[in-house]
């Protein structure tokens, strides 16, 4: 096991496995019902071309609602089941490298210009994913669909409109629609792993801001080059180093650990991965900027300084075994220049 060059004395940020956070822009059916979202979490194992996204999820709201999620991607992803022993892996893992303590059926149908590309129960979740090229259109779409679904309530996007707008004009044309209830009691959301194409390494944020309320953001990055610097709004997450001074959370998984925290995960890497965490805690409506890294921001030959722990008496058995072979190589050197000159004279 890896052993890092000086002692956790206590781990900055609060991230509780329990206490996680929202990832998606959260709509309530019934809008005189204030939702909010508690925050955020997930992990993002990125390659270079394709990301695995996990994302976990608890959510409160003043009363019983269902609420629909919409989580805007760069390209048409794939829709799977995952777990919270992913969440719980890293955190082993993070433990390990020395953090003292860590709280942290398809169909198709069209509707103007938006289409229906997956649909699927996944538990709790009832996920639709819909390729869309106006925001209006989707809005509309969005009503149908609930119509469909048997809720009479009115849905409004209000201040969701001009923000998913805003991702129209980026490029980003697909969008998960994810209907679940909440009430007012927190709970859990099983994990979903979405795995989608992208030039970038990406976790979308502005499609949050337009909710009330403060959050407190976690991401797990899985990367194959390090990234050297903190990500506006985002910044590094620290732990205390003893004697005084603060670190960021990063080092190397092998592929073996990347695959403990999910198959999928290790098979989206040749060899090894930088684990950087990120945090973010402030208000809702302050988040103007997605999290965006390209490729090329990547270090990808930083190296990561270990300390090799070696037993006494194996340092002392590698000191006398290199001596005696030094010594062995002195006397065939001897004998050999002996035996030579005895040939010359007989020569």
């Amino acid at each position: 096991m890896r052993r890092i060059c000086f002692v956790i004395a206590f781990f900055l940020i609060s991230l509780s496995l329990s206490s996680v956070h929202a990832d998606r822009g959260m709509i309530p059916v019934s809008p005189e019902v204030s939702v909010y979202e508690p925050g955020q979490k997930a992990i993002l194992a990125w390659n270079g071309y394709e990301e695995i996204m996990i994302l976990s999820t608890d959510v409160t709201s003043s009363q019983e609602t269902l609420v629909l999620e919409i989580l805007p991607l760069p390209s048409k992803p794939e829709v799977e089941a995952a777990s919270f022993q992913s969440f719980e892996e890293i955190q082993s893992l993070i433990w390990e490298e020395g953090v003292n303590q860590f709280y942290s059926t398809k169909t198709e149908a069209r509707s103007g210009s938006v289409e229906v590309v997956f649909y699927e129960e996944i538990g709790l979740h009832n996920i639709t994913v819909v390729n869309a090229g106006d925001a209006s259109d989707l809005v509309s779409w969005m009503g149908s669909f609930l119509e469909g679904s048997g809720i009479n309530e009115e849905i409004t996007l209000r201040n969701f409109e001009s923000v998913v707008e805003d991702y129209m004009n980026r490029g980003f044309r697909y969008y998960v629609l994810d209907m679940i209830t909440v009430s007012s009691a927190e709970k859990s959301v099983d994990p979903i792993l979405y795995r989608f194409n992208s030039s970038f390494l990406y976790y979308p944020l502005v499609i949050s801001s337009p909710i009330e309320g403060y959050t407190e953001i976690t991401l797990f990055l899985l990367t194959e080059g390090k990234i050297d610097r903190d990500y506006w709004p985002m910044q590094k997450a620290n732990y205390r180093v003893l004697g005084g001074g603060w670190q960021p959370i990063e080092f190397v998984l092998s592929k073996g650990e990347l695959s403990k925290i999910d198959l999928r995960i290790g098979d989206n890497f040749q060899h090894s991965a930088w684990l950087t965490v990120l945090e973010f805690n402030g208000y809702l409506n302050s988040l103007n900027r997605d999290l965006m890294i390209p490729g090329e921001i990547l270090n990808p030959d930083a190296t990561i300084n270990v300390e090799m722990t070696v037993p006494l008496p194996l340092i002392a058995l590698c000191i006398l075994l290199g001596t005696a072979s030094t010594l062995a190589g002195v006397i065939t050197t001897l004998l050999i220049t002996r035996w030579k000159k005895k040939s010359e004279k007989t020569s």
